[in-house]
Order: C-alpha cells, then structure tokens, then sequence
C-alpha cells in the first residue's frame, strides 16, 4: 500500500473514531440524564410533607421577635435550611445545597408582603416571604432538598452533576482519542523509519566501501522504488569502481610498459651515438649506417610519446577536428602510396579497392591518417602471419562510406572482440610475438576518432581480422 494512501486512511480512521465516540458519549450522557430526570420529576412535582407547619413558623414571626439564628433552629427541625435577605443583601445563610445557585434565585425572588410564597424546582422546596419588623424590611427564605445528590462530597442540583459528569467523561474520552492518535502515528512514524534507517546504514556502508551489500524493503508502497534506486545505485557505483580499479591498473601497466619500451630504443640511440663518438664507426659507411638505425629509434619514441600525448588530450577533451570536404578515396590512396614501400620492405603488401568515384566525405585527413596507421600498426603487432597482406575496401550505401581494413592474421578469440576498442585492453599474449611493444591504446585512439566524426568502428573475424567504419556522407547524419 502506498504510504500516501495509508497515511490518508489512518487519519480518516482517527477522524471518524475521534467523532464516533464523541457522538456516543455525548448520547448516552444526554439519554442517561433524560432517564434520570423523567424518573424523579415525579418528586419534583410534589412539595415537603412539613410545609404546612414551616408556614406556621412563618406566621409566627409577625407575633414573637425575629431573630435569625433561633428561626433556623426551628426550621433545622423539619430539614429546613435559612437564607435572610435585608434589601438585597444577604445578613444571614445557613445553605448547604447550591448555596451560591440557591442565593442568587433567592434574590431575584419576587416575594409578597405578609403573605407565605411555595417555590420548587429540581427537588428543592422552598418558603419564602417578606415583612417589615422596626421599619426594616426582611426576606426571609427556607430551604429544604427532598433528594440531595452529593458528588466530590458536595450536594450538586442535577443539571450541575450532568455538566460535571460530561466534563469528566469528555476529558476521559479526548485523553483516550490522543492516546489512540498517538499509537496511530507512531504506527506510522516506524513504518516511515524502517526502510529510512535501512537507507542511513546503507549510506554508512558506502561511505566506508562497502558496495556489496543490498537494501532489503519487501514493502510495495514508494520507498520500494526508493531502496529499489538506491541499489541501482549502488551497483553502477561497485561496476565503477571495479572499472576503475581495472583502469588504474591497466594505466599503470601502460605507462610501465611505454617506459620500458622507450628505453629500449633510446639505449639503442644512445649506443650508437656513442660509438660514432668513440670512434667504432670509423667509415663514412659505418657512421651512416649507425645513425640511420639511431634516427629510426628516436622515431620509434616519437610514435610513443605521440600516442601517449593524444591519449591525455582525449581524456581532458582538448583533442579538436579540424574537418573539412575531402575525397574519402584520394585520403586512403595517399594514404597507401606513403606506406607501400616501408611495407614491402618489412615484406608486408597492402592494398585498394574502390567502388565508385564519389567518395566526399567531412574529415580531419591527419586524425583519419592516424586511425589507418594504427590499423596497420595493430596488424603488424597481432596478425601473426608470415606472408601479412592488408587489404583495404571503400564502397558507398546509401548515405553512409563504408570501409573495411583486413589482415590475413589468425583473427581474434570470439569472446575479445567486443573488448579490443576499450582503453589499455591486449589480448592473449600467444596472438602476438611482440606482445610486450603493445599498450592497449592505438584502437581506442581509433574508436575515439571515428565516432568524433560521426561515425561507427566495429570488429569481426574474417579471414583475419576486419575493422568495418562506416561515415556519414558530407552534410548527413547517421
């Protein structure tokens, strides 16, 4: 269930029960107190047995003195309580019902002259008349309760015992609905907790490089796709940093292994260079020959430290193209017309076929120069064939040029050829007599250049090894 969702049913749960039980206490109190008063009106209706000599006593007082603590004695007799009232100041109470409720209806009684007044209401009788002894004019009221109903130890009328009681009630009942809120939110609250704390440990475990271990939320409410993210996460960060770690290595190796295959030629120059110095070459022939063999291993650094070089430029992106309208057709011809005769010498042979003679694509010609180069490059390391022939095919379809670059080496192992554009990646060491002189890098230079210009590299045994680039036409788009 969605935590929006359960949120929205536990508060209409709390808000209808909350209401409920309001509604229900506030129905029985009323009906209870309805039974209540029905029951005992009856009584309420009927006045005290002994109002008839309390009158007496009242008649009485117009005949004997009036002294208020001796005519409560007489009304103490017969259950009778004493209020006097001179003006409307009270000068004498001996009230224990409601005496403030009962005090203040005694003074907004209207009571007659030499004449005994009943009132009754809500089981109280009272008695009450007014008269005037030496010029002062007295209200004299008594007090009798035919069923007082005492409550915290106080008689209570019975509309005072229904307010306290509903009060009490009330309070119970609202203590009971924030106890009831209270275990509904904590519900809530944990519910929200786990799969956050699950989260937070989760964190932690990152923060110490722990990337192994899972979010487990079975739940199907949001934070399912949260932890669900969270571990998506957590597997793209482990797949990174396993990456990374392979990168590091791999970078490490390389630059070990650029370091060791520049010393080798530059011991070589450095040999040669001296003995002309010492005098070992003594012809013009000897001297000749010792340099053109020391100028070809300065040439040999110079392609290494040039491809270590653009390596760090695309790494940084600060490897620019500058690409202009050429014949795709005459790039690979010339191309092919400079290396020939190295090749043959080193008895490899190389050559073009082209279909059609529209070719004209947008190309940077020096970077597209140095993708064939390290074709040739890469064959000349790993095809491992004796008789190596290149062979290099140009045709167009549609709005792409397509061209494949081939060896008549033993091809790569099925499971390595998705590998081989990935940086510092070599294959099996038994593909290559000089595996040592490879650094993983001229193929991802290469990849890194056609995709620059728009365009796809991939690999595929075919009698050798096949390099297919396909590029987009001059103003088209793959």
């Amino acid at each position: 269930m969605k935590i929006k969702k359960r949120i929205f049913i536990y508060n209409t749960i709390m808000v209808l029960v909350s209401l409920g039980t309001l509604l229900a206490v506030s129905g029985t109190l009323v009906n209870v107190f309805k039974e209540e008063y029905i029951k005992e009106h009856p009584k309420k209706s009927c006045l005290d047995s002994n109002l008839f000599v309390v009158e007496d006593l009242f008649e009485e007082l117009k005949i004997n003195s009036f002294t208020p603590e001796l005519f409560s004695n007489d009304l103490s007799k017969y259950g009778y309580e004493l209020c006097v009232l001179e003006g409307d100041e009270i000068i004498y109470s001996n009230l224990s019902h409601e005496k403030e409720e009962i005090e203040i209806a005694i003074s907004d009684m209207e009571l007659e002259s030499d004449q005994v007044c009943v009132y009754s209401w809500d089981q109280i009788t009272v008695v009450g008349e007014e008269f005037k002894k030496n010029d002062t004019t007295y209200k004299i009221v008594s007090v009798h309760s035919l069923g007082e109903k005492k409550l915290f130890g106080e008689i209570r009328g019975d509309f005072e015992t229904f307010i306290i009681r509903y009060l009490i009630v009330g309070v119970v009942t609202i203590i009971v609905m924030l106890i009831g809120s209270q275990l509904l939110t904590q519900k809530i609250i944990s519910h929200i907790m786990k799969p956050i704390k699950q989260l937070m440990d989760a964190a932690s475990r990152i923060k110490e490089g722990d990337l192994t271990q899972d979010v487990v939320y079975d739940d199907t409410d949001e934070f399912q796709t949260v932890c669900v993210s969270f571990n998506q996460m957590q597997h793209h960060l482990y797949e990174e940093k396993k990456k990374n770690e392979t990168y590091e290595k791999a970078r490490t190796d390389m630059i070990s292994g650029i370091s060791h295959d520049l010393r080798t030629p530059l011991t070589s120059v450095k040999g040669y260079i001296k003995g002309i110095k010492d005098g070992i070459a003594s012809t013009e022939e000897k001297k000749n020959q010792y340099l053109d063999i020391a100028y070809a291993k300065a040439c040999e650094m110079d392609v290494l430290l040039q491809r270590l070089f653009y390596f760090s430029k695309m790494e940084t992106g600060n490897m620019p193209l500058f690409k202009k309208k050429v014949s795709l057709k005459k790039v690979i011809e010339g191309f092919v017309l400079e290396n020939s005769e190295e090749l043959q010498n080193r008895g490899v042979t190389m050559q073009l076929s082209v279909l059609g003679d529209e070719h004209d694509v947008m190309l940077d010609t020096d970077q597209f120069v140095r993708v064939l180069s390290n074709f040739v490059e890469n064959s000349l390391k790993y095809a491992g064939s004796e008789n190596l022939k290149l062979s290099i095919f140009l045709k167009r379809e549609g709005k792409n040029e397509i061209l494949s670059f081939e060896d008549n080496g033993n091809g790569v192992e099925a499971e390595a050829l998705p590998r081989i554009f990935e940086q510092f990646y070599r294959v099996d060491e038994s593909r290559s007599k000089k595996n040592s002189e490879g650094n993983g890098l001229g193929l991802y230079i290469a990849k890194y250049i056609v995709e620059a210009h728009g365009g796809t590299i991939q690999a595929q045994n075919h009698n050798g090894l096949q390099m297919i680039i396909t590029l987009p036409v001059e103003g088209m788009e793959l």
